[in-house]
Parts: structure tokens; sequence; C-alpha cells
């Protein structure tokens, strides 16, 4: 039992011998059987996002303003808000972490 374990995982098996047929038909049956569902990714879609922290100077928080904010400080007049929020700096001031892409 032992010899045959060893053979298994050391592949000592050639292509004419019904072992390497019957493995090589389990990939196969494992490739087109398998659930799709399986293999759907559930999380978030990595994409390449940058960040920028904002200090608030009077300003009112909303995606608008922060949208403007980012393309004046970056120059790009194509960036997305993803996201933000509240961050506090070492002095204990409020800023905002810009997440955009």
């Amino acid at each position: 039992m032992m010899g045959k374990l060893k053979n298994f995982v050391l592949w000592n098996y050639s292509r004419e011998t019904s072992v390497y047929v019957i493995f090589c038909l389990l990939i196969v049956a494992f490739i087109f059987l398998t659930p799709k569902s399986w293999f759907d990714g559930h999380g978030i879609i990595a994409t390449r996002t940058e960040l920028v922290i904002v200090k608030p100077r009077e300003f009112p928080v909303n995606t608008d303003f922060l949208q403007r904010r980012v393309r004046e400080i970056t120059g790009n007049s194509e960036a997305q808000l993803v996201g933000w929020r509240e961050i506090k700096t070492s002095d204990g001031e409020t800023a905002y972490e810009i997440e955009y892409r």
C-alpha cells in the first residue's frame, strides 16, 4: 500500500497506464463539472486607487465639493471620487482621507 501511495505522489506512471488515464479524466471532470458558483468572486474588484488627505477650511463636506477638490489637487480632470473617511491628525484636527481613481 505504501509503495502505491509513493508511486502516486511521485508520479512514477507512464502515459500508457490506466492510472494516468483515470487521473486525467478526473482532472477534466473537475474542470467541466464544477459549479460556477464555487469560483464566483464575492469580494470587491481590485482597482488602482490613490489617496489624498484634505483638511477642511470652512467648506461643506459633500461629494461634489470633494470631487472638485481632488481634481484641483491632483491636476487630473478625470479623477473619480471612490470614497472618503474622516480622520484625526496628530494635532487633533479633523481631516478627510479621500480615495480616488
